[in-house]
């Protein structure tokens, strides 16, 4: 069996009940996909969602978040969220969503995209080398009660 190479392309409010899905697996919450649709209109511009697809198949999706700085000229990219299922995982799903986010924030002038992985995650941490990311710095957080 030949397997088609994935494609993948931006979302929009009609795909929310599937991103709304997606998201529930990757995270075990998510925003109703009513409540997705009126959110992906309020993110529209900062924050993109692709959705890869297999054979077919909506297989995952990646957020990826611009946004401008006061630091320099370029826009911030960060990958904010990526998910691809179980089933569709090493069918280049994962690659051509990263591939998608790093073209659109090169549009967009960054010169640099930004991502935040478990570092317990092995599998992650190799797959995001593999396609050039590195270490670069240690997150901190502050709860906000």
């Amino acid at each position: 069996m030949t397997l088609s190479q994935p494609t993948v392309r931006p979302a929009d409010s009609p795909d929310a009940p599937a991103i709304s899905d997606l998201l529930y697996e990757f995270n075990g919450k998510a925003l109703r996909p009513e409540d997705l649709a009126q959110r992906l209109a309020e993110v529209q511009g900062t924050e993109t969602v692709f959705l890869g697809e297999a054979d077919n198949l909506l297989a995952g999706l990646l957020v990826l978040r611009t946004t401008p700085t006061l630091s320099g000229p370029e826009d911030w990219a960060e990958i904010t969220e990526m998910y691809v299922r179980p089933s569709s995982r090493r069918q280049g799903v994962g690659r051509a969503l990263v591939e998608a986010a790093v073209e659109y924030a090169r549009a967009r002038g960054c010169t640099e995209v930004h991502l935040l992985v478990d570092p317990e995650n092995a599998v992650g941490l190799a797959f995001y080398a593999a396609l050039g990311f590195c270490r670069d710095s240690w997150e901190m957080v502050r709860a906000i009660v």
